[in-house]
């Protein structure tokens, strides 16, 4: 089996960050409709009460499935043009493998811009106005998904049809 006739480990290896990307991806796109409803002018005033302990309880039970995919996705692109660049580079899927381990790892550069918005709903320091924390928030979610997520997802995915089917 290692020869590759049933698993062939370069084939994983090419797609392994479309999977990845594609999952957080579709985690972003997740978070959106699921934290928006906290938002909508029917549940706005039920929700200022309830956000601190419902976004301590979701953060700390997403960041960890976040960095394991958004890192997962930098390190497999990162191990795809470290062992195969000149294969890449051929078939030109190189750049496009690269350019996703980047806006990939640029996932993270928003950290600063949303992490003190978690922190204040989560300390209850919003003085009973988290929804329009969360509302700030979301702005910088939706931002980030469209630019670098998306970004991130595209360029890996002409990557990997490039290598595959060259």
């Amino acid at each position: 089996m290692a020869s590759g006739q049933f698993f062939d480990p370069v084939v994983l290896l090419r797609i392994a960050p479309l999977v990845t990307s594609s999952a957080s991806l579709s985690y972003c796109w997740a978070q959106n409709v699921f934290i928006s409803i906290f938002t909508r002018s029917r549940n706005r005033e039920m929700s200022n009460p309830l956000l601190p302990t419902y976004i301590e309880d979701w953060f700390h039970g997403y960041t960890g499935q976040l960095f394991a995919t958004y890192t997962t996705t930098v390190l497999t692109a990162s191990a795809n043009l470290y062992y195969h660049r000149q294969i890449l580079a051929a078939s030109g899927s190189a750049v496009w493998y690269a350019a996703g381990a980047i806006f990939g790892a640029a996932h993270f550069a928003f950290i600063p811009a949303v992490a003190w918005k978690f922190t204040t709903i989560i300390n209850d320091e919003t003085k009973g106005h988290s929804v329009s924390v969360l509302d700030e928030w979301l702005r910088v979610h939706r931002f980030r998904s469209l630019t670098v997520d998306v970004l991130s997802w595209g360029c890996i995915l002409i990557g990997v049809l490039k290598s595959v089917n060259s």
